[in-house]
């Protein structure tokens, strides 16, 4: 499978532009092979729902009975108005992602902390989107 580049606006990992980093989760990258970077993108009413949404996240990946071997790490991004979340999530592989969603119910289990972050008031899914890992990261894991 190919996948597209990020988009310009991507610095890596920690950096988007127009962007501040909130909260950080999985291992370090570098300490797995990055096969694909996922970009989810969530709108929300304001600063204070994007940051309480991205908490809900935290507490659903905390207590997921069967995380996804695939996943890596998550980075997650709020835009300098507070009104988009943008994860940048790392993963061993595109497949890993897409064997993730494959029951429909996003990448955790069907249990009360994923249906919260499913369900947050003020806060709307509006984009998945998988690219290649930065060309830098990916020489480094060649290297």
């Amino acid at each position: 499978m190919t996948l597209p580049e990020l988009p310009a606006f991507v610095r890596n990992r920690k950096e988007l532009d127009g962007f501040k980093l909130y909260r950080t989760g999985g291992t370090a990258s570098g300490s797995r092979p990055v096969g694909c970077v996922v970009l989810v993108t969530v709108d929300t009413d304001d600063e204070a729902t994007a940051r309480a949404w991205v908490d809900s996240v935290f507490v659903a990946l905390a207590s997921e009975p069967n995380p996804h071997p695939g996943g890596i790490s998550a980075a997650f991004h709020i835009r300098e108005d507070g009104r988009q979340v943008i994860n940048y999530a790392e993963w061993a592989s595109a497949q890993d992602h897409i064997d993730a969603l494959s029951d429909g119910n996003g990448v955790g289990s069907k249990t009360a902390d994923w249906r919260r972050v499913q369900n947050f008031p003020g806060a709307r899914g509006v984009g998945v989107e998988r690219y290649q890992p930065p060309l830098a990261q990916v020489q480094a894991q060649v290297e």
